[in-house]
C-alpha cells in the first residue's frame, strides 16, 4: 500500500510539474522570439556567451545542490527532526560562503577572461561588461536560493511549482514588455529586468518555505559533521559539475573562438529548445527522485530498482514523442518560431534532441548513485569521460568540420557514460544490469526501431509547411504511442495503463 501511494504521489506531481513546464515553455518560446527581434543576432549572441561564462563560473553552486537535496531527503525519510533541522541550516550556511567565493572568482577570473578572450564587436564591449556584473549578481541570487529550492522538492510540494510558475512567468512577460517600451540600452535593459524577476523569486521561495516547514528557518549556525559530511560528498560532485561545464559552456566558448557571436546565438536556440524539450522528462525525474532517495534510505531496494527503471524507460519513451514531430519539423518549427533563426540553428536542434534521447537515461541511475553517497570513484570515472567533450570539440574545429561536429561528439561522449553509469550503479547501488537491459534498453531500442521509420519515410513526401506538421505529428505520435503500449511496456504496465483509460472514460460519461 505504502508503494502504490508513492507511486500515485509521484503520478501527480509530475502532473503538477508538466503543467508548470507547459507555462514556462509557452513563455520561453514567446519570450525568445521578441528578445531576437528586440536584441538582434549579435547582442542576443552576447547575451548568451557572456551568461554562458557566469554559468560556467557558477559551477560551485551545482555540485552543493545535489547535496542538499540528498541529505535533506534521507533525513526526511528517517523522520528525525533534529538533524533535518542541522542538515537545511548547515546548507544554508555552505550556500552563504560559496555564493561569497563565487562573487570573488567571477569578478576576477572570469572578468579577465570575457575581457581579454572572448570575441565581441567594439561598440558593445561596454554593455557585454555591464551584462556580466549583472548576471554575476543574478548567480548569486540563484545560489542564496537553493537550500530553499531543495526544501521544496525533498518535502515533494511540486504544486508550490505550480503556483510559482503563473507568477514567474507573469513577471517575466511583464519584463519583455517593459523591454520593447523602454528606450535605452536594450541589452542591459533585459538583464536588469532579468536579475528583478530573480529577486523577487528568491522572496517568494524563502517565504513559502519559512512558512511550511519548521527547519527551514534562517540561520547560519551549521553542524560540524554534516558540515563535513556535506562538504565530502560535495567535493565529489565537483567533478561531476566541472564535466558538466566542459561539455555545455566550454563548447560554447570554442564556438566563439572560431565562428563568433553569430554561432552563439545559434547554439543559444539550439540550448533553449533543448532545456524546453528536456523539461518533458526532467519533471518525472524530478517527481520521482526524492522517492529513490528516500526508498534507498530504508531499504526498500526492490521498489528502488523498479522505480528506476521505470523512470528512465518512460523518461526516454516521452522524449521520444516530442522528438520526432519536432525533428521531422524543425526547419517549419523555427521559423514560425523565430522568423528567421540564425544559420545552422536547425541541424544543432536536431543533433540536440537526439542528445536528450540518451541524455534521458541518465538521470534516474545519477540520483541512485546520489542516493548511496558512494560516488568517489563514481564522479572521477564518469567526469573524465565526459570531459573528453573539450579536446575532442575543440580538435574538430581546429581541423575544420562544421559546428554541428560539437553536437556529435556530445551524443557518442554521452552514449559512452551511460554504460559508464550503468555498470557503477551495478557496483554501488543495488541496479541489475540484466534487469536494465530487459525492462529499459531492449524495450526501447524495439519502440525507437519501429516508430521512426515510417513518419521519417511520409516526411519525404511533403514541403516544410503546416500540413506537413500536422500530418507527420499526428502519424509519429500515433506509431510511437502503439509501438510502446505493444513493445515497451511490460503487461501489468499495460493493463495498469488501460484500466487508468477505463475510468477516466466512464468518469467522464457519469
Amino acid at each position: 500500500m505504502a508503494n502504490t501511494s508513492n507511486s500515485k504521489r509521484i503520478a501527480k506531481n509530475t502532473v503538477l510539474l508538466y503543467f508548470r513546464m507547459i507555462l514556462s515553455m509557452l513563455v520561453s518560446l514567446y519570450t525568445s522570439r521578441v528578445i531576437l527581434r528586440v536584441l538582434g543576432v549579435d547582442d542576443f549572441g552576447i547575451y548568451n556567451i557572456v551568461g554562458g561564462i557566469v554559468v560556467m563560473f557558477s559551477f560551485i553552486n551545482t555540485f552543493l545542490t545535489s547535496a542538499s537535496q540528498r541529505f535533506l531527503s534521507f533525513s526526511l525519510a528517517k523522520s528525525n527532526k533534529q538533524d533535518t533541522t542541522c542538515v537545511f541550516s548547515t546548507s544554508l550556511f555552505i550556500h552563504v560562503i560559496i555564493a561569497i567565493i563565487f562573487g570573488v572568482f567571477a569578478e576576477t577570473v572570469g572578468l579577465w577572461f570575457v575581457c581579454n578572450k572572448l570575441v565581441i564587436p567594439g561598440p558593445r564591449f561596454t554593455a557585454a561588461i555591464w551584462i556580466f556584473h549583472i548576471m554575476v549578481i543574478e548567480s548569486c541570487i540563484s545560489i542564496f536560493k537553493v537550500p530553499y529550492n531543495a526544501a521544496i522538492i525533498a518535502e515533494e510540494k511540486m504544486d508550490f511549482y505550480a503556483y510559482t510558475s503563473i507568477v514567474e512567468s507573469v513577471l517575466r512577460l511583464l519584463a519583455v514588455y517593459l523591454l520593447v517600451l523602454i528606450n535605452f540600452d536594450k541589452l542591459i535593459i533585459y538583464a536588469l529586468l532579468h536579475i528583478l524577476v530573480a529577486f523577487l523569486m528568491l522572496l517568494w521561495y524563502k517565504t513559502y518555505s519559512e512558512k511550511k516547514f519548521a527547519y527551514c528557518r534562517f540561520s547560519l549556525k551549521y553542524n560540524r559533521q554534516n558540515l563535513k559530511d556535506m562538504t565530502s560528498f560535495s567535493a565529489w560532485n565537483l567533478f561531476g559539475s566541472i564535466a558538466d561545464l566542459g561539455y555545455k559552456q566550454g563548447t560554447n566558448i570554442f564556438l566563439n573562438l572560431f565562428y563568433g557571436v553569430a554561432l552563439n546565438a545559434a547554439m543559444g536556440i539550439a540550448t533553449t529548445v533543448r532545456t524546453t524539450v528536456y523539461s518533458f522528462i526532467s519533471n518525472l525525474q524530478v517527481a520521482a527522485n526524492p522517492q529513490i532517495i528516500k526508498s534507498y534510505a530504508i531499504g526498500e531496494y526492490d521498489y528502488y530498482g523498479n522505480l528506476i527503471n521505470k523512470i528512465s524507460k518512460y523518461s526516454y519513451f516521452l522524449m521520444l514523442l516530442l522528438a520526432v514531430p519536432v525533428g521531422l519539423n524543425i526547419k517549419y518549427v523555427l521559423n514560425l518560431w523565430l522568423g528567421a533563426p540564425p544559420l545552422h540553428s536547425d541541424n544543432l536542434v536536431v543533433l540536440g534532441l537526439i542528445f536528450c534521447l540518451i541524455d534521458s537515461l541518465h538521470g534516474p541511475l545519477w540520483t541512485s548513485m546520489q542516493a548511496t553517497g558512494k560516488i568517489r570513484n563514481y564522479q572521477i570515472v564518469a567526469s573524465l569521460v565526459l570531459l573528453l567533450n573539450l579536446p575532442l570539440s575543440y580538435w574538430a574545429l581546429s581541423v575544420g568540420y562544421p559546428p554541428e561536429s560539437i553536437m556529435i561528439i556530445q551524443i557518442f561522449v554521452s552514449f559512452v557514460t551511460l554504460f559508464v553509469r550503468i555498470i557503477f550503479s551495478k557496483i554501488y547501488a543495488h541496479i541489475g544490469i540484466r534487469a536494465y537491459l530487459k525492462s529499459v534498453l531492449i524495450p526501447i531500442a524495439l519502440v525507437s526501431i519501429v516508430s521512426i521509420p515510417i513518419p521519417l519515410y511520409i516526411s519525404t513526401l511533403y514541403e516544410d509547411g503546416f500540413s506537413k506538421l500536422l500530418v507527420t505529428g499526428i502519424i509519429s505520435i500515433v506509431f510511437t504511442v502503439i509501438s510502446i503500449l505493444s513493445l515497451g511496456v511490460s503487461n501489468s504496465e499495460r493493463a495498469m495503463f488501460y484500466l487508468v483509460v477505463k475510468k477516466k472514460i466512464f468518469k467522464n460519461n457519469r
